[in-house]
């Protein structure tokens, strides 16, 4: 099973050159977001006195959430979500693209530029997974069918970090924006992602802040 945030690298990735559609500071919130959400579907964290906390499940057999789990379940001091989506964030994507890489979904290419300046890029081996997940996308925010959990997942956080326009270049981007708030805000996201969706829409200035716990 790919994570969200595998899921999500690929979408903000330009298949053929490997070029990232959104900024990385972006990217890195939304797969701090990915990772933390992830274990809380999987049931490996939960929100208690709204700090997260590790539930005791065992690893998931994934090697970024276990890295994630194995980091939140060594801080000592109890921390909310917008902390950790934050703390996860960092070079988030620099970790994702050795992951691709290493599963073989990403192969690098080294070269010079001008025979003098070394330049690295990273392109899809044969962009498969990346053409199933626009599929998926296109079935639930273009024909308007009920999405998937993850689908509606992956949805709500390509809107959090602003993929939207690069995603559908051909739709109208008002309705294809309308969409997909109303996949995010419909019931299709579980209550733990759209928390986690919220914690990196405030990081990026684009949503309220969160209301403190009574």
């Amino acid at each position: 099973m790919v994570s969200l945030a595998e899921d999500l690298y690929l979408l903000a990735s330009d298949s053929p050159t490997g070029r990232f559609l959104i900024d990385t500071t972006h990217l890195d919130l939304g797969l701090g977001g990915a990772l933390l959400l992830d274990l809380a579907v999987r049931g490996h964290v939960e929100l208690a006195d709204a700090h997260v906390v590790v539930t005791g499940s065992p690893p998931t057999g994934e090697p970024l959430l276990d890295a994630a789990l194995t980091t939140i379940a060594g801080e000592a001091r109890g921390h909310g979500p917008d902390y950790w989506v934050h703390h996860l964030a960092h070079r988030a994507h620099r970790a994702v693209q050795n992951r691709l890489v290493d599963a073989g979904v990403l192969r690098r290419q080294e070269g010079r530029l001008l025979h003098v300046i070394p330049v690295h890029r990273t392109h899809e081996s044969d962009g498969v997974l990346h053409r199933e997940l626009l599929d998926h996308l296109n079935d639930s925010v273009v024909l308007g069918q009920p999405p998937p959990p993850k689908t509606a997942a992956l949805a709500s956080l390509a809107l959090a970090v602003g993929l939207e326009r690069h995603l559908f270049p051909r739709s109208d981007r008002h309705e294809i924006r309308r969409r997909m708030v109303e996949i995010a805000d419909g019931g299709w996201v579980e209550p733990a992602v759209s928390g986690a969706v919220t914690v990196v829409d405030v990081a990026l200035g684009l949503g309220p802040e969160p209301e403190p716990p009574a």
